[in-house]
């Protein structure tokens, strides 16, 4: 029966693709969840993480970066070479975006603690887009042509071609402070969507959400994908230390569970944003906009909300009693189920003047989450696009019965 066996398996290997048979665990047998380890690459085994540094910002504050393999169509390096990092890493004003933003940094790649002496760092001066507007990335600018830098052995790293909820094994591979080698770090773990509510400060609806053993440094860092080494989200909040003390009711907490994941942003939707090598934050399929979002009472917004009843015994339902000021002149919104729907140019309101703008339609009835979508325009007449809805504010509550 064992040789029947072996040869269904051997039937069954013949008939997968090339690619499933010849798939290659770059973790190396990391158990997912497992402490962290330093990459040594005197050997050269890592090379294809030489790309991802350590950023140092002017503040003398450090975080991860990835460069981009950004090479044309004819598969070329024709432009400068882009990081991809955490927006808050560059500029932390939530509900804020901005482009072309000056900066003083230097990235560090080759960041290996073993190799100090190849180690090389590379001017920053601009931010090309940095965002805290439902989402937390930064596409900076790098002081050198992609071509040089793959010339000095530096390898650009892919976006993922597409987005996935499904839960999925990755690793990151990040440049955290606080251990005595000073390097990249190697982390497993599985990743998946933490869905439409996140019981989370400043985590936006329809993040990524990690156990991988992450520290202080590792914001801005690559989450990749296990087998194919390309980029499935940007690292923006990491977990409370694995050595705090876990309360005893936290299981029966929500906010306690969530503050025990790291969460990342997909990025995947910025590749139309490279055009011949060149980011543009305003072609055809890609619309990145300043946007100055500011939340009038954030000390009113409450997580979790609750139906009541009136003295006739009669379901009354929250509002969304949402004041802001935008500067745009008009905005539309709507609210939605399911967060991934904000970036669906249906069912928006008409725009609608920003003077003194304030959202109070109900919440519910239906109990579970509930989120608000809100986008500036420019004028009462600007249609939405799938591009210009990049910059769309999501704000998600959970509707729960008395």
């Amino acid at each position: 029966m064992k040789y029947l066996n072996c040869f269904y398996l051997t039937a069954l290997i013949g008939l997968l693709p090339a690619s499933a048979v010849l798939a290659r665990d770059l973790g190396e047998g990391a158990v997912n969840g497992s402490m962290s380890r330093a990459l040594q690459n005197s050997e050269r085994l890592y090379e294809i993480w030489s790309g991802i540094g350590r950023l140092t910002l002017q503040s003398g504050e450090t975080c991860s970066a990835v460069l981009l393999n950004t090479r044309n169509r004819q598969d070329q390096a024709t432009g400068p070479g882009y990081l991809l990092t955490s927006g808050h890493c560059v500029l932390f004003e939530y509900g804020s975006a901005r482009t072309d933003l000056p900066m003083e940094a230097v990235v560090t790649f080759k960041y290996f603690h073993d190799t100090p002496e190849r180690q090389h760092p590379y001017a920053v001066r601009i931010a090309r887009w940095t965002s805290l507007v439902g989402t937390d990335l930064a596409i900076l600018e790098v002081d050198a042509t992609l071509a040089s830098l793959i010339q000095a052995g530096i390898n650009p790293l892919d976006l993922a071609s597409h987005q996935t909820d499904e839960n999925q094994d990755v690793l990151n591979v990040g440049a955290p402070g606080g251990f005595s080698e000073n390097g990249l770090r190697l982390s497993a773990c599985a990743e998946q969507t933490a869905g439409t509510f996140i019981d989370h400060p400043g985590v936006f609806p329809l993040a990524m959400k990690n156990r991988c053993d992450l520290h202080a440094g590792s914001s801005g860092s690559p989450m990749l994908n296990r087998n194919t080494n390309e980029i499935t989200g940007i690292v923006s909040k990491i977990a409370i230390s694995g050595n705090t003390p876990v309360p005893s009711d936290c299981e029966e907490s929500t906010s306690c569970m969530a503050a025990r994941f790291n969460y990342s942003y997909p990025a995947n939707f910025l590749s139309a944003c490279f055009i011949d090598g060149i980011f543009t934050s305003n072609g055809p399929d890609c619309s990145l906009e300043p946007v100055e979002l500011t939340i009038t009472q954030p000390w009113n917004l409450k997580s979790y909300i609750h139906r009541t009843e009136n003295a006739d015994g009669q379901v009354v339902l929250p509002t969304w009693n949402f004041r802001f000021s935008l500067e745009a002149p008009f905005y539309r919104y709507k609210t939605v189920r399911n967060a991934r729907d904000c970036k669906a140019p249906h069912n928006y309101s008409a725009a609608i003047t920003t003077v003194d703008a304030y959202i109070n339609n109900e919440i519910g009835p239906a109990i579970g989450a509930h989120a608000l979508c809100i986008i500036g325009v420019g004028s009462a007449q600007q249609s939405l696009t799938r591009a210009t809805l990049n910059n769309v504010f999501t704000r998600a509550v959970y509707l729960a019965r008395r």
